[in-house]
């Protein structure tokens, strides 16, 4: 069984889309854990502020299975495969981690968004904030410690998302 972190986004009617991508994920993988919902400013362009988090699941499926079922899902949301990267989008489910794979095609695992980005970094630490980075060889605690935290996060309550 393959261990896979996702990373998950929504800022467009946000609630509704994320709970929607965790009862699909749910129906597709082996569920272990999540972050909690962050509430983060859009990055990259002006938009509305995104609803993001990671969870963490396992399955025996292939790196290219698991890229297609996160797309599939993304586009019974509503997000088109044809949207631009930096734009509002109904869900995003972006493959951060698969074990402890390195690749540099699509998708590129480990994906650098995860060192980048307080919104995949933050949650990602959270709930492995052991595991290592593939690559840097640092733990997720250490690299969120060392993050210079110029993008501002706010967790939300996590009744909301239960019983995920």
């Amino acid at each position: 069984m393959a261990q896979i972190f996702l990373g998950i986004g929504s800022n467009i009617d946000r609630e509704q889309h994320i709970l929607s991508g965790l009862i699909a994920l749910a129906e597709n993988f082996t569920w272990q854990k999540r972050s909690r919902v962050f509430e983060s400013r859009a990055v990259g362009f002006a938009g509305k502020p995104f609803y993001n988090l990671v969870v963490e699941v396992t399955s025996t499926k292939s790196v290219s299975e698991v890229f297609s079922v996160c797309k599939h899902i993304e586009q019974q949301n509503g997000r088109s495969e044809h949207s631009p990267k930096y734009s509002p989008r109904s869900l995003d489910i972006d493959m951060l981690l698969y074990d402890d794979l390195v690749s540099a095609r699509c998708p590129q695992l480990p994906r650098a968004e995860i060192t980048e980005n307080a919104f995949v970094l933050w949650p990602l630490a959270e709930i492995a904030p052991s595991r290592r980075h593939p690559l840097l060889n640092k733990s997720f605690a250490d690299l969120w410690r060392d993050y210079d935290k110029q993008q501002q996060l706010a967790p939300l309550a996590d009744e909301r998302w239960l019983p995920f």
